[in-house]
């Protein structure tokens, strides 16, 4: 069984016997549909739905902030998805049949940094953080809720211009109104049906962090080597040792992503084919089922 996590594109003028795959965006984990060729004939399948035969196209798109599958109206009603949702496609090679699972939380490594001074409740979120969490939604409307434990605020949303940038950054009335301290690790979990981000504590991210920089030893925060490390992260690694090998230093602008990911890990075991229309909680590397 080879997966994959995509955003789902419905385009009006896409053809309903198809559906485009593109795995080539940035900020996309890496993913195990190299099998899913150009031109193959597969089955979508969705319980309590006759089963529908389409052709896969594998696209290119050099700007893309996430892979993506782009779709028909009517092939999207058909698996109960809608333009925007986040979904876990998993294609049986041995049966050419194609699952998809709606992705409805999805969940990052993160510490908490905070700005001085700053009163008014604002969030920055970095660019590639922003995509993995799946906020293009929030992104639009310029503002998220935000909850820990009981405390609630409507923070105002900003994005930095780097690509690659994984901070997270709280002014500091919305850390105070949240109850979180600068440096301060968290699993940040976004939910798209609530569009609201909530943080719970986390301890096997590194506590020796410098709240200027958000950096951590390079022996207490270890790069993910899983099957679902994002492509951001792979393309910092490469230009940090090419940087290596020429003998040259390279100061980054952004926190490591390591920061943001866990220690290395197995990647997940196959396992049955899921059933179109249920949710999921999408935690990398690891994909936690249930029903929402």
């Amino acid at each position: 069984m080879a997966r994959g996590l995509f955003d789902v594109v419905v385009n009006p003028e896409h053809g309903e016997d198809t559906m485009t795959v593109v795995a080539n965006c940035i900020n996309g984990y890496e993913h195990e549909l190299h099998t899913l060729r150009d031109g193959t004939m597969v089955v979508l399948k969705k319980e309590g739905s006759p089963d529908k035969q389409i052709r896969i196209v594998r696209g290119l798109d050099d700007e893309c902030l996430f892979h993506y599958i782009e779709m028909g109206p009517a092939t999207a009603q058909a698996v109960d998805l809608r333009g925007g949702a986040r979904c876990l496609l998993e294609y049986n090679e041995l049966e050419h049949t194609v699952t998809l699972t709606k992705i409805t939380v999805n969940k990052e490594r993160v510490v908490v940094l905070t700005e001085k001074g700053r009163a008014e409740p604002r969030v920055r979120i970095g660019y590639s953080l922003l995509n993995k969490l799946g906020m293009a939604g929030a992104r639009r409307s310029g503002t998220v809720r935000a909850r820990h434990g009981n405390a609630s605020v409507k923070l105002r949303l900003s994005v930095p211009p780097n690509e690659l940038s994984e901070q997270f950054v709280l002014s500091a009335g919305a850390a105070a109104k949240l109850r979180l301290g600068n440096g301060q690790p968290c699993l940040l979990a976004y939910d798209q049906g609530a569009r609201t981000l909530l943080f719970s504590p986390l301890s096997d991210v590194p506590e020796s962090v410098d709240p200027a920089t958000g950096s951590a030893p390079n022996t207490s925060a270890q790069y993910m080597r899983s099957s679902y490390r994002s492509r951001s992260a792979q393309r910092a690694d490469t230009k940090t040792t090419a940087a290596s090998r020429s003998g040259k230093s390279q100061t980054r602008k952004t926190a490591p992503s390591g920061l943001f990911v866990s220690k290395q890990t197995k990647a997940p075991k196959p396992g049955r084919s899921s059933k179109t229309g249920e949710s999921a909680v999408w935690i990398s590397p690891t994909l936690h089922r249930g029903r929402r």
